[in-house]
């Protein structure tokens, strides 16, 4: 089995029907069952009765002051203290780093000149919204089989602005330099993108989860 935890609001986690479609794609890389839970669910009793091989940490939607995510004991402690490979997609990317000790914030304001690519959310933020190139700067299994530039699917006004000195810089792009990383140490990773919404047009992302998923296979615990 593995964990697909949500990272949003209560009220997100229960109306929205993209977790299940998500959960759906990680069951078709993982070749596992997938398991979803809101983050406030999470706790080391259900982590040993359940033993899942590998977590992946969902993206969200709410701001961070509107809820106690980055605070939430047992979620935290899921994080910084099992032995078990992890992977955040988008805002769990900055939750996972922040555990760390990096540091996240709004990539900036637009200009003047430039569209708002997603007026409705956050506007007048400088927004990633739909499928951007990122650079594959450090070689790494997660991106075994793919190129040096992969095109993935962005959907974020927020990033990590200073790295964690735990965490290693994989992957960037133009306008938000850590769009992947890696621990030094532990089998945890975070992409800023989006691979579990990855299409049939652009499938780099779903190659990123068939390489998580390996990678977690071949963990010892």
């Amino acid at each position: 089995m593995i964990w697909y935890i949500v990272t949003d609001i209560e009220n997100t986690y229960k109306n929205s029907s993209s977790f299940y479609f998500h959960k759906l794609t990680l069951e078709k890389y993982s070749k596992d069952r997938c398991l979803i839970l809101h983050y406030k669910h999470v706790n080391y009793e259900l982590y040993n009765q359940q033993n899942p091989w590998a977590i992946c940490h969902s993206g969200g939607s709410a701001m961070y002051d509107d809820y106690d995510v980055l605070q939430t004991k047992d979620y935290c402690e899921c994080i910084k203290e099992w032995n078990v490979p992890q992977i955040g997609f988008c805002g769990g990317h900055q939750i996972v780093s922040v555990q760390f000790g990096s540091k996240i914030g709004p990539i900036r304001n637009i200009e003047e000149y430039e569209p708002d690519l997603n007026p409705g959310y956050c506007p007048g933020q400088y927004k990633e919204w739909g499928m951007f190139p990122v650079k594959v700067i450090r070689p790494d299994p997660l991106f075994k089989g793919l190129n040096k530039t992969i095109r993935v699917q962005e959907y974020h006004s927020w990033e990590v602005k200073e790295l964690a000195s735990a965490l290693i810089l994989l992957a960037s792009s133009e306008n938000c330099k850590v769009q992947a990383f890696v621990h030094s140490r532990k089998p945890i990773y975070g992409t800023q993108f989006h691979p579990e919404q990855s299409n049939n047009n652009y499938t780099d992302g779903f190659k990123v989860l068939e390489n998580f998923f390996s990678i977690a296979q071949g963990y010892s615990r």
